[in-house]
């Protein structure tokens, strides 16, 4: 009989990080493609700055896999993943992300967190601002609109770093990362958590965070 699949990643996990997908995309597209579109840019910066809130503190009080000091180890296990990082059967079916995987998120979280909260206080030259633009002054929100776009660059970098990894993952290690991160399943998983973290928690963190960006965004007024 095959084994069963286990959970692997929770379900806000899962909601999130599709979420920030389409926040940072949208945030994209319409900052950078689009023209007339900055109020929506702003709306998707909202969501994703809601998101990534609630990513920290579902990294405390979140499932085993999704907690931070679940996946966060110190160098000498970093070290220890990349002597087999080019070997293909080095994977297996290990529960969360790997010692390299687990700072390569803090390292996306930081780069998107950086490129959030620099954009509340930035401004397209023209007639929008973001909400906090007012408190510092035009010539330090001129300043930190630059930092606000080349903080998008380095995410952009982190973020096809990501990509690429998930290619070498799939195509040399025969490993998929993607399905996962869908249905939260992975068959053989060691230490895969048997009951995720409560939904009603997650619904009132989340809640939460949504009221602050909500505080944030009206304090413009």
């Amino acid at each position: 009989m095959p084994d069963q699949p286990d959970l692997l990643w929770d379900l806000p996990t899962r909601l999130f990080h599709w979420g920030l997908v389409a926040g940072i995309a949208t945030c994209w597209i319409t900052g950078s493609l689009l023209d007339n579109a900055m109020q929506i840019h702003l709306l998707a910066g909202y969501f994703t700055l809601s998101l990534l809130l609630f990513r920290l503190l579902w990294g405390i009080a979140g499932s085993q896999t999704s907690r931070f000091n679940h996946f966060l180890r110190g160098p000498a296990a970093i070290a220890a993943y990349a002597r087999t990082l080019f070997h293909r059967n080095s994977v297996g079916q290990q529960a969360g992300h790997n010692p390299i995987g687990g700072w390569s998120v803090v390292l996306l979280l930081t780069a998107s967190l950086t490129v959030a909260i620099t954009g509340l206080f930035s401004n397209d030259a023209i007639d929008t601002h973001g909400p906090l633009a007012g408190w510092v002054g035009d010539d330090m929100s001129d300043r930190l609109t630059d930092w606000h776009q080349l903080s998008f660059d380095i995410l952009a970098v982190f973020i096809g770093l990501h990509l690429f990894a998930i290619l070498f993952y799939r195509l040399y290690k025969k490993t998929d990362l993607v399905r996962p991160m869908i249905t939260g399943k992975l068959a053989n998983c060691e230490d895969c958590n048997a009951k995720p973290a409560s939904l009603l928690l997650a619904g009132i963190l989340y809640a939460v965070c949504l009221g602050i960006v909500y505080a944030v965004a009206r304090s413009a007024g």
